[in-house]
């Protein structure tokens, strides 16, 4: 265990370790890992507990190895280079000096010993001089030393990281959730009925904890997640919002974002009052606070609700966001679930030139449950947006989380509201305007002379019932079933074309009986009849026949904050610095070790250098300093 590559394979492990739990985000609630990776790679995933790799019990136990190893490889090897560190060598012969790549006899006529240490001194180095008994001098000189530290450094550097990593990787917990002291909290239920077991007290050795603030609340538990579930963590102190500021670009993206806190010690009663925001942290009672995000606080919603397949009266909802309202609708029984509302939303619109990004105003997400409890999920816009030059109001659904939105496009109104959609629905579904409207386009058809107006009308009338029970679906299907396939084509443009022009006819004929009315004032108006079609034509693949309209909003938001215990924060930090310290002293500290010798009664001295690494500087070194001594000794 204290060999080198024991420790290099520990490290190595802890390397990859890191590598996925950079790429694969952590901590993430389990649903969203089913929908990114399906369920055989997630039941993987999990096994190894790969979505929180840095408090993993094999994580955990790898660091332990390694500090193991590294502390043993420390012990071991630490002695002998502290020995070298402080050695001069001074006990090397003459024939060995001789042996040496940079290995010089130079002649000197007049030997200063003073001068020469001097010299050396003063290019940095630690001089020290022996004399043996024969009167033969030798000079010992290093500089550098600080290199052989750069191993120390950097192994005492992972040792003090790794320690970091254990005392935030919260052993006490995972040994109580391993003995059954402690259990994970998977059902959503009131703060007051979590039982202890799902409870950690203040003296929680680490945690990381979320807690949701909406403006005048309190709190003193902040919720981890954990798994499929949570824990509830108890705080030294109280924690209310007393006001949240966000500031937008022009385009809608935030720009920033400020929490006025009020903390309240629970041990001493000390209010503190203070800002924070993004990067600006407050640390309070040991818990480090961070303005971590924003989410909505409970918005009010004014909805009416609109059957898209019927002429009933609209409903007033009075709705907010994060609770439920129960509607009873044709016998049937709705639950709507509001989950979150968004003021802006940035998104790219295509245009017939290229993609804008544009802020296109409020959403709200919702689900609609039936009786039966399948769901739905809607995401509705307030306001039309600009598709292909005119303008529509969207609403997507999708019957699972892992399925793309598909989206109802209703056209806008001349006076940009929905009104005049929903006054053309009514109008399609009532039966003696349709009547009026095909008698008109009969009359004013020229081939209507030539056949029986009465079964003309008949099989319009016909046309028409379908398509109101089905949209253009079951007008294709009633096609496949009784025309033959030669023929499909050319009937399915007859009967878009006759649905068409009846529509466009229903609208005329409002338009003459209310003049005041400017909901169809469009030069184009069976463009719109067109679209108002579809669009009926697709609520029959909503999922429902309820379409949510928002009317008015009172904007509640709620500021997310970030409680962090972390003891093993400050190791981190000191074995970051110890590691850069320890790499520059073994990257770009360059030991240098340097001898004369001088033999009695001799005119020459021997000069011998060596380095740790030799690179092409160092001969320019070498060169540098043969002359600094040839110069010194003409100088005298």
């Amino acid at each position: 265990m204290s060999s080198m590559r024991f420790a290099i394979t520990m490290l190595s492990f802890v390397g990859i370790a890191s590598i996925i739990g950079t790429i694969l985000k952590q901590k993430q609630p389990y649903e969203s890992y089913i929908i990114k990776f399906g369920q055989f790679w997630f039941d993987i995933f999990k096994h190894l507990d790969l979505f929180n790799v840095y408090q993993a019990i094999w994580f955990l136990i790898i660091l332990v190895f390694l500090i193991t190893s590294t502390s043993l490889c420390v012990v071991r090897n630490s002695p002998s280079i502290l020995r070298e560190y402080h050695k001069f060598q001074d006990q090397i012969r003459e024939k060995s000096l001789r042996s040496f790549k940079h290995s010089y006899e130079i002649k000197i006529p007049i030997f200063n010993k003073l001068n020469l240490i001097s010299l050396l001194e003063k290019n940095s180095f630690k001089v020290r001089q022996k004399s043996n008994p024969s009167g033969d001098l030798l000079i010992v000189a290093k500089k550098g030393s600080f290199q052989k530290l750069g191993y120390i450094f950097t192994h005492l550097a992972i040792i003090v990281i790794s320690a970091g990593g254990l005392l935030d990787g919260n052993l006490i917990l995972k040994t109580q959730e391993l003995l059954g002291l402690k259990e994970i909290q998977t059902q959503d239920i009131p703060l007051s009925e979590i039982p202890s077991k799902s409870r950690l007290n203040v003296n929680n050795f680490s945690y990381r904890a979320n807690v949701l603030l909406s403006e005048g609340e309190k709190q003193d538990v902040g919720v981890i997640p954990s798994k499929d579930g949570y824990l509830i963590q108890e705080l030294p102190f109280s924690i209310g919002l007393k006001d949240f500021n966000i500031e937008h670009y022009s385009s809608g993206q935030p720009k920033s974002y400020e929490s006025d806190l009020i903390l309240t010690s629970k041990s001493t009663g000390k209010t503190k009052e203070q800002k924070i925001s993004v990067n600006k942290p407050l640390t309070f009672e040991g818990v480090t606070i961070y303005q971590s995000d924003f989410q909505d606080g409970g918005t009010k919603l004014k909805i009416m609700v609109t059957d898209l397949q019927s002429n009933d009266k609209p409903q007033t909802m009075n709705a907010e966001v994060f609770k439920i309202n129960n509607l009873i609708y044709m016998d049937q029984s709705y639950s709507f679930e509001f989950d979150d509302f968004r003021l802006f939303n940035i998104l790219d619109i295509d245009s017939s030139q290229k993609k804008n990004s544009q802020n296109v105003g409020p959403n709200f997400t919702y689900k609609i449950r039936n009786q039966s409890g399948q769901a739905n999920e809607y995401q509705t816009y307030q306001m039309p947006m600009k598709l292909d030059g005119r303008y529509f109001f969207v609403s997507g659904m999708r019957p699972t989380p892992q399925e793309d939105y598909k989206f109802l496009k209703m056209p806008a109104d001349a006076k940009g509201s929905l009104e005049g959609f929903f006054i053309f629905k009514n109008l399609l579904l009532d039966k003696k305007n349709i009547e009026r409207a095909i008698n008109k386009v009969i009359l004013s058809s020229s081939s209507s002379k030539a056949v029986n107006t009465d079964n003309l009308k008949l099989s319009t009338s016909k046309l028409f019932r379908t398509f109101q029970q089905g949209g253009y679906n079951a007008i294709a299907l009633s096609i496949d079933k009784n025309i033959p396939g030669t023929e499909q084509e050319s009937a399915a443009n007859a009967y878009i074309k006759i649905i068409l022009l009846v529509a466009n006819q229903i609208l005329l004929d409002y338009q003459s009986t209310n003049i005041l009315a400017k909901f169809f004032n469009f030069e184009d108006l069976p463009l719109f009849t067109q679209d108002a079609l579809n669009a009926y034509s697709d609520s029959f693949f909503y999922g429902t026949p309820l379409f949510l309209e928002l009317k008015e909003f009172e904007h509640v938001q709620a500021s997310g904050l970030q409680l962090t215990k972390s003891p093993g924060k400050f190791w981190v930090y000191l074995g970051s610095i110890m590691l850069v310290i320890g790499i520059f002293c073994m990257i770009y500290i360059q030991e240098v070790r340097l001898w004369i010798l001088k033999k009695k009664n001799s005119k020459n001295i021997l000069l011998t250098l060596t380095t740790n690494r030799h690179h092409l500087t160092f001969d320019s070194y070498v060169d540098e300093i043969k002359n600094k001594i040839n110069a010194l000794s003409k100088k005298g």
